[in-house]
C-alpha cells in the first residue's frame, strides 16, 4: 500500500517567482522595436509588467525558531515545492527528494517548508529506503504537523514504513490512529491491516489478538483473518466465535462481508482458491483415542502454520468419525461430494477399513496410526504400517554383525507376521538361515516356554519383532531366562531405538541390542525432527512431551505436498503421492514406494538410552 491517497498537499497555487521574470520585458520589447522598425526611446512607453500575486507557503517551518518570511525566499521555496510535488506525482521519486532536500538545506526557516519532510518520507517510501523514510516521517511529526488531520497522515505513513520495511514499531503506530480519523484515513488504515494480518504467522496472529488495543476499525481485520485460519484448520467454531466478535466492532464493508461469510460457515464464499483435504479423528470415541486425535489435531494445525505463504491456501475440514465404521464412511462421501483432494486418518484399523470402502474414486488416505492396512485396496497409506525398509535393513545389518543363522520371536498378529516375512525373505538372500520362528497368542505375558526353545537352540542371534507396548514387556525376560547366558546377538525392530522404549525400559535390558533408527543422526525420530519441535513449541508456547504430533505434522504435510503438485483432485493428490521420494519427514527420511510409506533407516546399537551408530 502506498499513501499517495492521503497526501497532505498545502499552500495555494504559485505565481512564477521574479527571478524567472527578470529580463524577459526588455528582450522582447527589442524584439517588437526592431519587427516594427521604431527606435529605442522612441513612441509610447512599454506597459509595466503585471505584478505577481504573493507566494504563499502554509503551516510550520521545517527549523525551530525565528521564521523568514522575506517575499523572494518565500517564491523560492515555494518554487521548489512545487516541483518536489509534481515530481512525486509523476512518479519520479529521485527528483522530488532532490528538490525536498533542497528545500531544507537552504529555506528550513520559511514558513509551510515542513512540508518537505513529508515529501522525503514519501519519496524515500516510493524508493523503499525504509530506514530513511521512518526517519523523515519521524522528524515530521517530532516537529508538529500544522493540523491534526496532518498529523494522523504522518501516523499512517510511519506505519506503513515500518510495515513494509521490516522495521520495528509499525503495528504501534497502526494502532495510534485516533478511530474517528476521516473515512479516508480509516480506509487506508484497514487496507493496511488487511495486508499485515495475512502476511503474518499463526503464532505473531494470535499473540497481536491477546495484546493489541480493540480499535474498532482495525482490530476486526485481524480477527478476521485469524477466523480464516480457525476455518481452515477444521475449527469452525472457533472461527464463528471470531468473526461474530468482529461484527461487534466497526469493521469496513469488505472486512464485514467477509466476517458475515464466516460466521454463516460460507468458506466457499471468501474467494479463496483452496485445496481442500479432509481429517477423520475421533474425538467423541473412548478416552484412547480422544487423546490421540487431540495430538493429531495439533501436529495438523502446525503443518498448516509452517504452511502459510507457500503456494494455494489449504483447507482441512476436521470431522469427528466417533470411532464408529458406519460413521467414517458417511464422512467419507461427504468429503468425496465436497471436492476433498485427499483425507487424513481415521486413526484405526477398523475405521480405515471402512474408510477404504466407503469410497467412490480414488480419494487418497494417510492414517498417521493405524498398524494395518486393508487388504487389497490402493492408495491407502499409514505412518505407522508395517515398512518393509526396516525389517529389511535390520536383516543387512545382522549379516554385517556377522550372524549367519538366527531364531525370529514376534506375536501372532497380521502386522508382526507380515514382518517377519520380510525380514526372512531379506536374511535369506543375504545367505542367512532362519532356524526357527517362534510365535506366541497376543495377551501372552510370560515367555518361558519361547525363551526356553531359544536356549535349547543356541542360536547366533535372536530377532525380537514386538510392536512398541510389550517391548518393556519381553525385555527383562530374556535374561531372566538365561538368554542372556548364551553367545548370542540380541536384535530388535525400529521400535526398539524411539525414544518411547529408550525412556521406559532399564537400559540393563536394551544395552548392546542391535536395531535400526529411521532418525538416521538426525533428530531423534527424522531429519525434520529438530525443526518441528521448534515450530511446536513456538506455535502452542509449550513444551512438546510427545512425539505423537509429529505424526500428525507428517501425514498433513504429504498430503499437501501431493494435493498442490496434483492440482487438487483426488487423482492427482494419489499419483504425486506415488512420486514422493526421500520426504523430509519428522519421523523420518519419507518415500512412497509399491504403495506403502517406507522410511530410510541406519543400523545402530543400543547403549545407555541412547541409539549409536552401529560399526561392524
Amino acid at each position: 500500500m502506498t499513501t499517495d491517497s492521503v497526501d497532505p498537499r498545502r499552500g495555494r497555487p504559485i505565481a512564477a517567482p521574479v527571478g524567472r521574470l527578470r529580463g524577459v520585458v526588455p528582450v522582447l520589447a527589442l524584439l517588437v522595436a526592431v519587427a516594427t522598425g521604431c527606435q529605442l526611446g522612441e513612441g509610447p512607453s512599454p506597459a509595466a509588467p503585471p505584478t505577481p500575486e504573493p507566494a504563499v507557503l502554509e503551516g510550520p517551518a521545517l527549523a525551530d525558531g525565528p521564521t523568514d518570511e522575506a517575499e523572494a525566499r518565500v517564491r523560492s521555496a515555494a518554487q521548489l515545492m512545487g516541483e518536489a510535488r509534481a515530481a512525486l506525482d509523476a512518479g519520479n521519486p529521485d527528483e522530488a527528494l532532490q528538490a525536498a532536500e533542497e528545500i531544507e538545506a537552504q529555506y528550513a526557516d520559511v514558513p509551510g517548508t515542513l512540508e518537505a519532510l513529508w515529501l522525503q518520507a514519501r519519496a524515500h517510501r516510493e524508493l523503499e529506503a525504509w530506514e530513511a523514510a521512518d526517519g523523515a516521517v519521524d522528524r515530521f511529526l517530532a516537529r508538529g504537523p500544522g493540523t491534526e488531520e496532518e498529523r494522523v497522515q504522518g501516523l499512517l505513513l510511519r506505519a506503513d514504513v515500518r510495515i513494509s520495511g521490516g522495521l520495528d514499531g509499525g503495528l504501534e503506530s497502526l494502532f495510534q490512529l485516533p478511530d474517528d480519523a476521516s473515512e479516508s484515513i480509516l480506509e487506508s488504515a484497514e487496507a493496511l491491516a488487511v495486508e499485515t494480518a495475512d502476511a503474518m504467522t499463526l503464532p505473531v496472529l494470535r499473540d497481536l489478538l491477546d495484546e493489541a488495543p480493540r480499535h474498532p476499525r482495525l482490530y476486526p481485520a485481524f480477527q478476521v483473518e485469524m477466523a480464516v485460519r480457525r476455518a481452515l484448520m477444521g475449527d469452525m467454531e472457533r472461527s464463528r466465535e471470531l468473526a461474530s466478535a468482529a461484527l461487534e466492532l466497526s469493521p469496513g464493508p469488505a472486512v464485514a462481508e467477509r466476517a458475515r461469510n464466516l460466521a454463516a460457515g460460507r468458506l466457499d464464499d471468501l474467494d479463496l482458491e483452496m485445496v481442500s483435504l479432509g481429517a477423520l479423528l475421533s474425538e467423541g470415541g473412548p478416552p484412547s483415542l480422544r487423546n490421540l486425535s487431540q495430538e493429531i489435531r495439533e501436529g495438523i494445525e502446525v503443518a498448516l502454520a509452517d504452511a502459510e505463504g507457500q503456494g494455494l491456501p489449504v483447507r482441512f475440514q476436521v470431522m469427528d468419525d466417533q470411532a464408529s465404521p458406519g460413521e467414517v464412511a458417511r464422512l467419507v462421501r461427504e468429503l468425496e461430494q465436497g471436492g476433498a483432494a485427499g483425507m487424513l486418518g481415521p486413526l484405526d484399523e477398523r475405521g480405515l477399513q471402512a474408510a477404504a470402502e466407503a469410497r467412490q474414486g480414488a480419494l487418497p488416505l494417510i492414517s498417521p496410526t493405524a498398524r494395518g492396512l486393508p487388504a487389497g485396496r490402493s492408495n491407502v497409506f499409514s505412518l505407522t504400517g508395517v515398512d518393509p525398509s526396516a525389517p529389511r535393513a535390520l536383516a543387512q545389518l545382522a549379516r554385517d554383525a556377522g550372524v549367519g543363522e538366527v531364531v525370529i520371536l514376534h506375536p501372532r498378529t497380521p502386522e508382526m507376521e507380515e514382518e517377519a516375512r520380510f525380514f526372512r525373505e531379506a536374511f535369506q538372500e543375504r545367505g542367512g538361515l532362519v532356524r526357527r520362528t517362534l510365535v506366541y497368542p497376543p495377551g501372552t505375558t510370560s515367555f518361558a516356554e519361547p525363551f526356553q526353545e531359544v536356549v535349547r537352540l543356541a542360536p547366533q542371534g535372536l530377532v525380537l519383532l514386538l510392536p512398541p507396548d510389550q517391548v518393556q514387556m519381553v525385555a527383562p525376560q530374556v535374561a531372566y531366562f538365561g538368554v542372556d547366558d548364551l553367545e548370542i546377538t540380541l536384535l530388535g525392530n525400529e521400535v526398539w531405538s524411539t525414544p518411547a522404549v529408550l525412556e521406559e525400559v532399564n537400559p540393563r535390558h536394551t544395552d548392546g541390542v542391535l536395531t535400526v533408527s529411521a532418525g538416521g543422526g538426525a533428530g531423534r525420530f527424522g531429519p525434520g525432527w529438530d525443526d518441528f519441535v521448534d515450530r511446536y513449541e513456538q506455535h502452542f508456547q509449550r513444551t512438546l512431551r510427545s512425539p505423537v504430533p509429529a505424526l500428525g505434522y507428517d501425514a498433513a504435510r504429504l498430503l499437501m505436498l501431493a494435493a498442490r503438485e496434483g492440482g487438487g483432485s483426488p487423482e492427482g493428490t494419489a499419483e504425486a503421492l506415488d512420486r514422493i521420494r526421500d520426504f523430509p519427514g519428522a519421523t523420518g527420511l519419507i518415500s512412497v514406494v509399491d504403495g506403502r510409506i517406507q522410511r530410510s533407516y541406519t543400523p545402530v546399537r543400543l547403549q545407555g538410552r541412547e541409539a549409536l551408530p552401529f560399526r561392524p
